[in-house]
């Protein structure tokens, strides 16, 4: 731990060392990531962040293999889908005729 304080950038020796204490401390107090309001809030975010994008991703792919045209900014900002259910994203992009299209049924809500 001593020599993990001392680095200015932690080395992956460094790193797993810490990383094991924390584990093994952990372990002894029943304790565990989630524990921390940081580390919560951080994993959050992170979980939120992947979500949106998968579902971007999904709802490109199956608007392109449709022949749909995207604009370049095709959901630019995908966290809008992150509360959305991948079940609607599916059917708006399997029932709309344009991008626009689709973007109109996901703020409606209807497929």
């Amino acid at each position: 731990i001593h020599l993990a304080l001392n680095e200015f950038a932690l080395s992956e020796r460094s790193l797993a060392l810490v990383e094991g204490m924390g584990r093994l401390l952990g372990a002894r107090d029943g304790t565990g990531p989630d524990d921390d309001p940081m580390l919560r809030s951080l994993r959050a975010e992170s979980w939120a962040e992947g979500r949106s994008e998968s579902r971007a991703k999904m709802a490109h792919a199956l608007l392109l293999a449709r022949g749909i045209e995207l604009s370049e900014g095709f959901l630019a900002d995908p966290s809008a889908l992150a509360e959305l259910p991948e079940r609607a994203i599916a059917a708006a992009a399997l029932a709309c005729d344009s991008e626009r299209d689709f973007l109109l049924r996901l703020s409606r809500g209807q497929s």
